[in-house]
């Protein structure tokens, strides 16, 4: 790899950088040069400024994944630690991290030990959470400072919300010890019970009031307060009281952050035309109204909600057919995330800079090196760990196969603006993308990894 790429707008959020009409040279896998004009004689150039009328393809340091399922151990049908990776290069994304509800969940010392040595063989790199509580139940805490030092980036009981106010408190102080956040998924199974009292699954349960998202903040954000230390994480926020309360949260200088997906930004009920089947809506929490959805975009231009995170949730076929009631919630999301907000999520246009600054510098600012998270930034002298896009590149979501092992998403046959043409991690293709490439030339100039 020895090349200059031409005429690309460089956007660096942790260096304040936005600058068009650049050129960039990669060489050996670093970055050696970012500036107006580039020569080196016998160097090649790719020429990449866009036809008059277009965007400039834009050159970032990779996207941060603060959480996906990769459901490896013990449902690698639907997707493993390797395919995840992959289908997160695709998406842009050099970092990523990977929940614990697998089967078993990742609620010990060894069992930590044993996430990381699977995630050292993936494409990207992958950070492991720990689980909060034994076996997600919400009862026991884990061996917190075990955990982290064995390797833990963080600790979270995802897809479940059983703990009490007291033991997310002592949870918190614990995990502030070893400078890792607390992740909540906030939904109080309480009432989605009460909502669904004919489910024996409180993870299936098609019924999820607002009310109960609002409750598990609110519970949380006491639990965080009568800690008096720690970082709390609410992931997936979707609900526009949920909003409020974390803006007044902050104000009060609460150590709270908060995310958002992609789905949470573009999509409501009802759909305008069902996907077939409808289950591939299903989520947790809930699609809402379009207030609800606005008010997302708005709480992410603003800063109260402090990245985008897609929560990948990889389903079998099998999963997400027969009963709406029965089927398993959840979409994937890492290799359409960035065509979606930029598509339909309210990000595009000039909020695309903002769009990459909490896809980049939102999660950082979440997890940080101290955790485990390379520094995500343009370095000179480095190596590259950064994305190449087509802001205006469209194609067809389910139009060829994804990376993921799964292709449970409700957008099938939509046609989004935005595609990833390059990620490189560590100075190494993770991904290219060789079908009909708009920008001419990548595919020569990098090759297949």
């Amino acid at each position: 790899m020895n090349v200059i790429l031409r005429g690309l707008r460089v956007i660096d959020p942790l260096q304040g950088i936005d600058r068009s009409g650049q050129d960039v040279w990669l060489r050996d896998g670093r970055i050696v040069a970012i500036d107006r004009r580039v020569n080196a004689n016998g160097v090649p150039v790719l020429d990449l400024a866009p036809p008059p009328g277009q965007s400039e393809r834009v050159l970032c340091p990779g996207f941060i994944d603060l959480h996906a399922h990769l459901r490896e151990p013990g449902e690698e049908k639907k997707e493993t630690v390797n395919s995840g990776a992959d289908a997160a290069a695709a998406g842009g994304f050099t970092q990523v991290v990977a929940m614990a509800n697998t089967k078993p969940p990742v609620d010990s010392v060894a069992r930590v030990g044993q996430a990381r040595v699977r995630a050292a063989r993936a494409r990207v790199r992958v950070l492991v959470a720990a689980a909060l509580t034994r076996a997600l139940r919400g009862t026991q805490l884990v061996d917190i400072a075990g955990c982290a030092t064995a390797g833990a980036a963080c600790f979270s009981d995802d897809g479940r919300n059983s703990m009490s106010e007291h033991v997310l408190t002592e949870g918190l102080r614990a995990a502030a010890r070893t400078g890792r956040p607390v992740l909540v998924h906030p939904e109080d199974e309480a009432m989605i019970a009460a909502s669904n009292p004919d489910m024996p699954s409180v993870v299936r349960c098609p019924e999820r009031p607002v009310e109960a998202e609002v409750a598990a903040v609110t519970s949380a954000l006491r639990a965080l307060e009568a800690a008096g230390t720690g970082h709390l994480h609410l992931q997936h926020v979707s609900a526009t009281p949920s909003v409020d309360l974390i803006r007044q949260a902050k104000e009060r200088g609460l150590q709270v952050t908060a995310e958002v997906t992609p789905h949470h930004l573009s999509m409501w009920q009802p759909f305008e035309e069902e996907p077939d089947p409808v289950s591939l809506r299903k989520v947790n929490p809930p699609l809402r109204s379009e207030l609800d959805r606005a008010a997302m975009v708005h709480a992410l231009r603003d800063g109260v909600i402090d990245a985008v995170a897609t929560d990948h949730a990889p389903h079998t076929a099998e999963d997400k057919v027969g009963d709406y009631a029965d089927a398993a919630p959840g979409m994937i999301g890492l290799e359409t995330a960035l065509s979606t907000c930029l598509s339909i999520g309210g990000m595009g246009g000039d909020w695309m800079p903002l769009l990459v600054a909490r896809m980049v510098a939102g999660p950082y600012a979440v997890l940080g090196e101290g955790c485990g998270l390379r520094r995500p930034h343009l370095g000179v002298g480095d190596p590259a760990n950064c994305t190449l896009f087509d802001p205006d590149a469209t194609w067809t979501i389910g139009g060829r196969p994804f990376r993921s092992l799964s292709s449970n998403t409700p957008l099938h046959g939509f046609e989004l603006r935005g595609r990833v043409l390059l990620t490189l991690v560590d100075g190494g293709v993770a991904y290219l993308e060789t079908q009909e490439s708009p920008a001419a030339g990548v595919v020569e100039a990098f090759g297949e990894r």
